[in-house]
């Protein structure tokens, strides 16, 4: 008999929390290396460098935390109550007047961030994904917590540049990490009194491990997404200024992005219940890659061809945020390795900030190479290269990932 639906106060009061840590994510990796770089004057190169070894520190903090939340897991609250207050002063140290060299306050507060980041969000998408066993169920959870993820998103990705011109960039990005810290304040008693009454009863062997070799497969498509994913968050604001010249319309065009990618997750979740995320997934990639091609035309001032982009790319990176969880989840039930699957969780999050620090490490120091210097005058060939790794390299890395699902999938792998 299958079990019941998850309702809707229960599965709101489950994805609340994916509201403000939504702030510790992308729009952290969006704002933060742009803010160093022009308010504190830290060099692009100098910066990329950073990123990647923050990275290589979550290398060893997410498994980690997988470890602890599989050989304890009624300590996930817990855990989640921590790692929250860790998230919370990680982003307010990072944006108030740093009493340390600023590279070393940079990477000191991106750590803190990061670290609650970590233990929030892995416990929380194994909570969602041993919730229920029906694959429609795990979709329909799924796009309950992202899109409360992406109206965080919307949010912590729009305030700053909504506020910036009334207070100033710094006051901006800290009012930013206040409603970060008020919306925690809320959320957590409504999570834990939501983690109070589910039962999971997971029983948890002391030697259960996830199936790697067959969970392999999975991993090598999600990590070519999020790459492609990647470079675009972390050149978005320059591309805006300095290349279209319309730093004014920056919030707009991230609130574009976000605000079509809740319909897209909805849709997702909704299709991924009747014929299966995979298939959803491949088709969302495939109308991405069409949105990145034409994002190779752009050029000084076309400002209503980048919103046309934002709304497409923006519709699929729903799929993208709702389906890669979903599939996990059914590779984790399909090899019986539902007592490890923080650690496969674990995974799937340390990939999202590879990717982030990857494409830091790649693209800021490739344009400083091609003569390119945030907020000043650019020549041709620095404006290109900043163009070709916002589009041109995202297109390629999804043409080799939706090749490799299409397959795999047909193989049975994923």
């Amino acid at each position: 008999m299958a079990e019941a639906a998850p309702g809707r106060g229960d599965l709101a009061a489950y994805s609340l929390l994916a509201f403000p840590l939504a702030f510790g994510g992308l729009p952290l990796y969006i704002h933060a290396p742009d803010f160093f770089a022009t308010e504190r004057g830290v060099p692009l190169a100098t910066l990329g460098l950073a990123l990647f070894w923050l990275r290589l520190f979550d290398a060893v903090v997410d498994p980690v935390v997988g470890w602890a939340g599989d050989h304890w897991p009624r300590t996930r609250g817990g855990l989640i109550v921590a790692g929250s207050v860790l998230l919370a002063c990680g982003v307010t140290v990072l944006f108030v007047p740093p009493a340390l060299p600023v590279l070393i306050w940079f990477a000191l507060a991106m750590a803190l961030a990061s670290l609650g980041h970590s233990v929030i969000s892995v416990n929380l998408m194994t909570l969602g994904g041993l919730w229920r066993r029906e694959p429609g169920q795990k979709s329909r959870i799924s796009a309950a917590r992202e899109g409360f993820g992406l109206a965080g998103l919307i949010l912590a990705g729009v305030l700053p540049s909504a506020l910036q011109p009334l207070i100033g960039r710094q006051a901006a990005l800290l009012a930013l990490a206040a409603v970060l810290a008020v919306t925690l304040l809320i959320a957590l008693p409504i999570f834990r009194g939501w983690l109070a009454s589910v039962r999971l009863q997971i029983a948890v062997p002391p030697d259960a491990r996830p199936d790697w070799q067959a969970l392999m497969p999975f991993y090598t498509v999600a990590t070519l997404v999020l790459l492609s994913a990647a470079f675009p968050a972390a050149l978005i604001l320059m591309l805006v200024r300095d290349l279209l010249g319309a730093e004014a319309l920056a919030g707009t065009f991230l609130l574009t992005y976000f605000v079509a990618a809740l319909p897209g997750a909805a849709v997702a979740g909704w299709l991924a219940g009747r014929i299966g995320a995979v298939p959803v997934w491949s088709v969302a990639l495939i109308l991405s890659m069409a949105g990145f091609a034409y994002a190779l035309t752009l050029g000084p001032g076309d400002v209503a061809a980048f919103f046309a982009i934002c709304l497409a790319t923006g519709f699929c990176f729903g799929a993208d945020l709702v389906l890669p969880p979903a599939i996990l989840s059914d590779r984790i039930e399909a090899t019986s390795t539902q007592a490890a699957a923080t650690r496969a969780y674990a995974v799937l999050g340390f990939l999202t900030k590879v990717a982030l620090a990857l494409a830091g490490a790649v693209a800021l120091p490739l344009l400083q190479l091609s003569g390119f210097r945030p907020a000043e005058a650019n020549d041709t060939n620095a404006l290109r290269a900043l163009l070709l790794l916002y589009a041109a390299l995202p297109l390629l890395l999804r043409g080799i990932a939706v090749t490799a699902l299409i397959f795999l999938h047909r193989k049975g792998a994923i």
